[in-house]
């Protein structure tokens, strides 16, 4: 079962299985939040 669209909160990030962060990711890392991604923080 996959999402119909990006995950655009924090418990849909988390239950989508990506790492949402508030703090700045380095790059190549950062993900505009919303755009979370397995083990990967978003921004």
């Amino acid at each position: 079962p996959g999402f119909l669209r990006a995950p655009n909160t924090e418990v849909q990030c988390r239950q989508a299985g990506g790492v949402c962060s508030s703090d700045r990711c380095p790059p190549p890392h950062t993900r505009p939040f919303g755009r979370c991604q397995h083990r990967i923080p978003c921004c």
